[in-house]
Parts: C-alpha cells; sequence; structure tokens
C-alpha cells in the first residue's frame, strides 16, 4: 500500500475526530506501522482509537506487502522538535539537542538566522551555547528532574 494512500486515510479520519495527527511511519525492519497522534487520550481512549485504527485499515490489509504490526500511540511529554517552526515553538522549553559530537539538555532561549541559543547547566555553573539548527542530529523537549 502506499504509504500516502495511508496517511491520507488517516488524517481524513483524525479530522472527523478533532484529532492532531502527529506521524504515520512503517518500519520495515519490523514490521510496524507505527501512528502517532499529538493528544492527550487516557489508556481506555487510545485502546478505542488503536481499534477504531486498525477497522479502518482492515479493508486494505491485502495491500501490505506482509503481515505488519499496529502501533498507535502519542505523542507524550518528550515530543520531538522537527523542523525550524517547531523550534521556534519551544522557545522557553527545556530541551534536548544532540549534534554529531555533543548532547545538551538546557533551556532554548532563542532562534534566528539558523542559530540555536541555549542556556545549560555545566556542573554548578550556567552558560549559553549556540549551535548552528544544521548541525543538529536530534532535538525534542525534555524533562528536568
Amino acid at each position: 500500500m502506499k504509504s500516502e494512500k495511508i496517511r491520507n486515510l488517516l488524517q481524513e479520519y483524525a479530522d472527523k475526530n478533532g484529532y492532531e495527527l502527529f506521524e504515520v511511519e512503517y518500519h520495515r525492519n519490523d514490521q510496524t506501522l507505527s501512528i502517532v497522534f499529538d493528544e492527550e487520550f487516557d489508556m481506555a481512549a487510545l485502546e478505542a482509537v488503536s481499534q477504531e485504527v486498525s477497522d479502518l485499515l482492515d479493508p486494505y490489509e491485502d495491500e501490505f506487502d506482509d503481515h505488519y504490526f499496529l502501533d498507535v500511540s502519542t505523542v507524550g511529554i518528550e515530543r520531538p522538535i522537527r523542523n525550524e517552526q517547531e523550534v521556534e515553538a519551544a522557545i522557553g522549553q527545556y530541551v534536548y539537542v544532540r549534534t554529531k559530537d555533543e548532547e545538551y539538555y538546557g533551556d532554548l532561549l532563542s532562534y534566528a538566522e539558523g542559530m540555536i541559543q541555549l542556556q545549560i547547566k555545566d556542573k554548578t555553573r550556567v552558560k549559553d551555547v549556540s549551535l548552528a539548527y544544521a548541525e543538529v542530529r536530534e532535538m525534542r523537549y525534555a524533562v528536568r528532574f
């Protein structure tokens, strides 16, 4: 089945129910179709949504190359920050940033002209770090302990 067709079916389902569809990915290595919503579902609601999505996809089962496992979940508290618009929306939040060589946990101070400004704690002192957005390999919200 074409991934665009799956995404369109799921987007229609999300729109009809007032949900925000965050991500749809098929992982070939473990044959898992992962569907992520940007919602705060309790376990009962998540189970109901999972069943509805399963029922929605059942008529298209023959279009998949192999059997697949369906994984329906929510973004969660450590949601990924996937693009520059989401970086801008995260200003003022505590984040995790990984580059090729470094990992940082800190407050996102600003984002402008392709540069991220973080305020991190290095042992007992606080310091500001500037990173080029182009060098970021992973960025997500983080939980401060």
